[in-house]
């Protein structure tokens, strides 16, 4: 999915690219490709606009780079954590008190990749907005990182779940158990608003990645 047109460019070159994926992702996630003009976009970014055109060949361009950079930032920081690095024979194959803590492992590394503070929360406003509005780029989102995801909670459930458990709903609980977390971030004002706060820090980030964590075990606890 390689948006941009192949031309030389230097470090100086890189960084308004960046420029403009930093303020597109600002943009995008708030109003929507639709939503942002291309002289609004320069301007956030703090570049001529006829940087738009050379390094992405217009806004659209823009917009598939800024979904890359999403899934590039979840994937390395699912990466990091080495809980991707197992396969559905492995996970068949483990014990069920290790496949408990992956699963915990999982959720709460994925909660504090969504809700902690900055980025995270534009990064996941544009994911969801694929969700309600896909765009040509919503296959390469899901193929990015949210099939890997919900593959491999798909699997997990199904190994904590009974032998008699069909594969639907096992995708059914696995897609509950993803979307525990992103309720965090869609509702995430009524949150605040119950919890009798102005935003979520990371300490806030993490008890409620270890309260989703623990849920999830436990839903599929016998």
């Amino acid at each position: 999915m390689n948006t941009t047109i192949d031309k030389p460019f230097g470090s100086s070159s890189d960084v308004t690219r960046g420029k403009l994926i930093d303020a597109g992702l600002r943009l995008f996630a708030e109003f929507g490709v639709e939503g942002v003009r291309t002289r609004v976009l320069a301007d956030a970014a703090g570049v001529n606009q006829a940087a738009i055109p050379y390094h992405f060949g217009g806004k659209e361009g823009v917009y598939s780079a800024v979904v890359e950079e999403t899934v590039k930032e979840i994937t390395e920081g699912l990466g990091k954590t080495g809980l991707m690095n197992v396969t559905a024979e492995a996970i068949q194959a483990m014990p069920a008190d290790a496949c408990r803590d992956h699963l915990h492992s999982l959720v709460r590394a994925f909660a504090l990749l969504i809700l902690a503070p900055g980025r995270p929360r534009e990064r996941t406003a544009l994911i969801v907005r694929e969700q309600l509005q896909p765009t040509g780029n919503f296959n390469f989102l899901f193929n990015g990182f949210i099939a890997p995801l919900h593959s491999m909670v798909s699997a997990l459930v199904a190994r904590l779940s009974p032998d008699d458990l069909d594969d639907l709903t096992a995708v059914i609980k696995a897609h509950a158990i993803i979307g525990q977390v992103l309720a965090f971030a869609v509702a995430q004002n009524s949150y605040l608003l119950r919890a009798q706060q102005q935003a979520i820090s990371i300490r806030d980030a993490e008890h409620i990645a270890d309260t989703l964590s623990d849920m999830a075990v436990k839903s599929l606890s016998h």
